[in-house]
């Protein structure tokens, strides 16, 4: 008897320690760093190769720019609704693809410009439904795949693509696609990083909780995500170096950097325009929005990050929306980009953006008057 309850103090005191110092810990990180940015991601593989949010999921993201709550609908939308393959009579769809920015990181659901354009196109009398397919990390090379192996399911009107600086690195750390004699090839044809580790961390209620409440563990988790997506884009980086190599007889440049970023560019162009064969062939117009890259500099400056010399928006059948111009001159004024977390659009952006692609999709002709029908492709 006196055994046990030795056994027992001792689990008491050790438990007590272990509490301890995770106290200690957790006010140490608030202390000398302050509250970090925490937001669960719930991103999971599917059966059709790259990975999608959480089917079903319910959760919180909280930082010290405020508190948000995402509703993820049966499959992988970001949506307190479901939406069949099979599109209601009458009604224009729209297919939202993109990013954290197009999930809508640091805003509510119905504050994302996917659902301020819905609203938009609905008081001009047009049926319509956006579905907001955006997934955090989602690089131009997991959204063409998307699109072709799961959102054309859904029979959309028109595929809204929105572009984000970091794209450009994401779509080499995938690996899925490589440029080889100029020409795109798929390199491979999944992409869930971490495989069944990440789905499950990614999954698993205790994983998320601290993910969710503990500075401490988002403070070590992020520093050795960041670590390990440094080490997948350098390991693409070479590889795609190399095989430009043995495909070209012309010397490597000498400025490393600058050749990655054109590499980078040149990749992401041939990507999108794999999207927009796609998109033609199906006669759907394609609309290109690009989310300017804040410049960090004293004055604050928006920087136009898309490949415009690399891809050809004048095309028929392409829309490009770029929105520094109809950001900047908000700037020091009312805060565009949240300062406090991972530098995600406030809600004033999502609107800015969701106003303007409603007034350019009408204004084009993209969505016929009050008919829910799309005129480009009528008139293809």
């Amino acid at each position: 008897m006196g055994g046990g309850r030795q056994v027992a103090m001792k689990g008491l005191l050790l438990g007590g320690s272990l509490a301890l110092s995770a106290l200690l810990l957790e006010l140490g990180v608030l202390a000398l760093v302050g509250e970090q940015p925490k937001f669960p991601r719930h991103v999971v593989g599917t059966d059709f190769g790259v990975r999608v949010n959480e089917p079903g999921a319910r959760y919180r993201h909280k930082s010290a720019d405020g508190t948000f709550w995402f509703e993820i609908n049966s499959r992988g939308l970001r949506a307190d609704r479901e939406y069949p393959y099979e599109k209601p009579a009458g009604v224009f769809r729209i297919v939202s693809l993109g990013d954290s920015f197009t999930a809508g990181y640091e805003v509510q659901g119905h504050e994302t410009f996917s659902a301020v354009l819905e609203r938009e196109l609905g008081n001009e009398g047009l049926s319509v439904e956006v579905l907001n397919a955006g997934v955090s990390g989602y690089s131009n090379a997991e959204a063409a795949l998307y699109l072709e192996r799961e959102l054309l399911r859904y029979d959309p009107d028109l595929v809204l693509l929105s572009f984000y600086a970091n794209d450009l690195v994401d779509n080499v750390r995938t690996g899925l696609f490589a440029l080889r004699d100029g020409e795109l090839v798929q390199a491979r044809e999944r992409y869930v990083p971490g495989g069944a580790l990440g789905n499950f961390l990614n999954t698993n209620p205790v994983f998320n909780w601290l993910s969710g409440y503990s500075n401490a563990f988002v403070f070590l988790k992020e520093r050795l995500t960041h670590l390990a997506k440094r080490g997948m884009v350098a390991e693409n980086e070479a590889n795609v170096a190399n095989a430009d190599q043995e495909g070209s007889s012309e010397e490597p440049s000498p400025s490393g950097a600058s050749e990655g970023s054109r590499r980078q560019r040149l990749l992401a162009a041939a990507i999108l325009d794999r999207i927009y064969d796609q998109t033609r062939a199906l006669g759907l117009p394609l609309v290109v929005q690009s989310i300017p890259h804040p410049s960090g500099a004293s004055d604050g400056r928006l920087l136009e990050m898309f490949p415009l010399e690399e891809f050809d928006v004048e095309r028929e059948g392409v829309h490009f929306l770029g929105l520094v111009e109809r950001l900047e001159p908000h700037l020091g004024k009312e805060p565009l980009y949240h300062r406090r977390s991972h530098g995600h659009w406030t809600p004033l952006s999502h609107r800015i953006s969701g106003e303007a692609l409603a007034r350019l999709m009408i204004e084009e002709g993209l969505i016929g008057a009050g008919s829910g029908t799309p005129r480009a492709r009528a008139a293809d």
